[in-house]
């Protein structure tokens, strides 16, 4: 019995919703992750543009598998990541029949199934497909809309040009990468214009419209002011402001040629990590064949890389990896259309391409799988039992503040607490939401509304002294501090990096846990034990840490190296040693923490384990160093009485 086309496009989505979920993070992750499943399950309103559509589906998702929400949100993710290899099995035959004479049908469906599974297969498609993400919802709208709009473009009624144009328009409910296939579906349309008149165009762009007005999701819920509500798009001007990105234009092309190059480097190590080398091989000898062919699909897949490639070297934001998703699935098409053309000769070699998926998929599962990530949630949760009772905690990024956020609201952990976002103070919408929900920003209501009259100025677009905005926006943050250290709240944050860290630079801080309190320098420390923490993620995952999760977990070496010295300044040798033994323990190869164990041994007349301790540092050091200088540098120290290196403060 010959499988029909439908079930081999069920075999595709089934096969890659088979392997997602087996990789499926099982809790909250990095970026957005927190915020979105948030926004799902409450439902609420997430940062621009909104994404309404994913939202509204993302709500249906929670209510239908009554699971925890960050986990039913990664579930739809990676749903929609296999209805998305689905639609574009469905692409490549289509594709294939059009583009040869008389293709094996079973030959095609093989090919269009290894294509749809290596893209399927691609980091950045599995990344996007097993943690909480707009970016699997959006792919699959786009291909299903292209699909319709391929099916016209080959001969089909309108009816499959105007769902074309209504599945376009809820897409871009989903997410604004949806532009990027523009120019393609321009050209389709261009190309086949004898085929239109005013009548249908009308029923096109009025469609297309329908879809649109998901939109219309984001004032409404506003209105009914939602635990989240990223941006208050209650109002028409802060609704056009929500729905274009206008606090991202900063970042939209803006790049020095310096930055975009470096970007151009990025985008070839993620193309040789998505498709290898021979991958690349594959797709360049679809390309040659598809343009030997003259066939006009290599132009609507150029302008979709082109597209691709242009907007998203000139938008910088770290997470820029998944903006590259349309221009990785036309680059896949092309080995379609490369084994499309081998098939129409010789059908037995179809299996053949099936060995490409198998091998990528293999090569890709250790980096990808995240059945087992728990860092993010283990970091957050260390934030979280950080900080005292009724503290306002300030914190100034967002891998930490979204999922202690989505802790704090999905599983009502540490409710006590005032957790803001030192960036987002910027925003009007922001403190007035702060201000209204926190009780401990109740005694500072009139600095923030000093600083709301003028930021409001400012988001209106009117002219304002950046400096008075400065001052008042300063102030504020005195305000909500000096007036929680007199009702007796702990402030404390995480200030280590950036603006917030200058602006603390002179208030008496303290450690607590992984945190830093503001606090009379004369007042006890918090002692948070060691064991307070779970460290079970950090330990198993820093060899390997991504840049982004080095920086969120940065301020355990901070906390243990401020901990050690604070010890050692007060005489307790015991208790800065057990804080260098996680700092050791963590970071073997930083040889300054053993160095500053053995001073310790050494003071307290333990003269066997420092020798243990600096035995142990020569056997480690590369061929070619000098041991003796690490004697020299010894001698040195004991002699100034400095025996200890606080390596991040940089005492010396």
């Amino acid at each position: 019995m010959k499988l029909t086309r439908g079930t081999w496009a069920f075999i595709a989505g089934a096969v890659s919703l088979g392997i997602y979920i087996f990789t499926l993070a099982p809790t909250v992750t990095m970026i957005d992750s927190g915020e979105l499943a948030l926004a799902c399950a409450e439902p609420g309103i997430a940062h621009p543009t909104g994404y309404p559509l994913y939202t509204v589906l993302g709500r249906v998702v929670n209510l239908l598998s009554n699971l925890e929400p960050v986990l039913a949100s990664n579930l739809f993710s990676a749903i929609a990541a296999s209805v998305a290899v689905a639609a574009l099995f469905l692409i490549c035959t289509i594709l294939i029949n059009t583009s040869y004479q008389k293709p094996n049908r079973t030959a095609t469906n093989i090919v269009a199934l290894a294509t749809a599974l290596t893209f399927g297969f691609t980091a950045t498609m599995w990344s996007s497909a097993v943690e909480t993400e707009v970016y699997a919802l959006e792919i699959a709208a786009d291909l299903i809309a292209l699909y319709f709009l391929l099916r016209w473009w080959f001969g089909g009624t309108s009816r499959w040009l105007f769902g074309s144009a209504y599945i376009f328009g809820l897409a871009f409910g989903v997410h604004m990468l949806t532009l990027l296939f523009a120019p393609a579906a321009l050209f389709i349309l261009i190309d086949s214009r004898k085929r239109l008149d005013i009548k249908k165009m009308l029923c096109t762009a009025g469609l297309f419209a329908l879809g649109l007005s998901v939109y219309f999701y984001l004032p409404i819920r506003a209105s009914q002011s939602p635990l989240a509500n990223f941006g208050d798009p209650s109002s028409w001007d802060s609704f056009l402001r929500h729905i274009s990105g206008w606090q991202y234009r900063v970042w939209m092309f803006r790049r020095p040629w310096s930055e975009i190059s470096d970007a151009l480097s990025n985008l070839l190590h993620q193309f040789v990590k998505d498709f290898s080398i021979a991958g690349g091989v594959l797709i360049c000898a679809g390309l040659i064949i598809s343009i030997i062919n003259k066939s006009k699909i290599v132009i609507v897949l150029a302008l979709i890389i082109v597209a691709d490639v242009l907007y998203s070297l000139n938008y910088s934001i770290p997470d820029i990896g998944p903006y590259y998703l349309p221009g990785i699935m036309a680059l896949t098409i092309f080995i379609a259309l490369g084994f499309g053309k081998i098939i129409s000769a010789k059908a037995w070699c179809a299996p053949i391409v099936l060995i490409f998926p198998v091998a990528l998929a293999a090569f890709s599962f250790s980096s990808i799988d995240k059945s087992d990530y728990y860092l993010v949630e283990e970091t957050a949760t260390n934030v979280l039992v950080s900080a005292p009772k009724n503290s306002v905690v300030f914190l100034n990024n967002w891998d930490w503040f979204a999922p202690a956020v989505y802790l704090q609201r999905a599983r009502g952990y540490r409710p006590d607490l005032a957790l803001l976002d030192y960036e987002l103070m910027r925003r009007s919408w922001y403190v007035d939401q702060a201000a209204e929900r926190l009780p401990q920003l109740a005694n500072a209501k009139i600095a923030i509304a000093d600083f709301r009259s003028s930021v409001l100025l400012f988001e209106a677009g009117d002219a304002i002294d950046a400096a008075v905005l400065e001052r008042k926006w300063r102030a504020m943050h005195s305000a909500i501090i000096s007036t929680n250290l007199r009702s007796g709240n702990a402030v404390c944050g995480t200030p280590y990096s950036g603006e917030m860290a200058g602006m603390w630079a002179s208030l008496p801080l303290r450690q607590v846990g992984i945190l830093v309190e503001i606090a009379d320098s004369t007042a006890p420390i918090r002692i948070a034990p060691p064991d307070l923490f779970e460290l079970t993620e950090f330990g198993k995952r820093l060899p390997e840490q991504i840049s982004r999760e080095a920086t969120m977990t940065g301020f355990y070496k901070l906390s243990w190296s401020n901990y050690t010295a604070f010890y050692y300044k007060n005489g307790d040798l015991d208790g800065a040693a057990e804080y260098l033994g996680f700092l050791i323990r963590f970071y073997p190869d930083d040889f300054r923490f053993q160095q500053n164990l053995a001073v310790i041994r050494i003071e307290q007349e333990r003269y066997e384990d420092a020798l243990t301790i600096f035995k142990n540092i020569e056997s480690s050091l590369p061929p070619g160093s000098q041991p003796e200088l690490i004697y020299i540098d010894l001698e040195r120290r004991i002699a100034a009485r400095d025996s200890i290196q606080n390596v991040e403060n940089g005492y010396d």
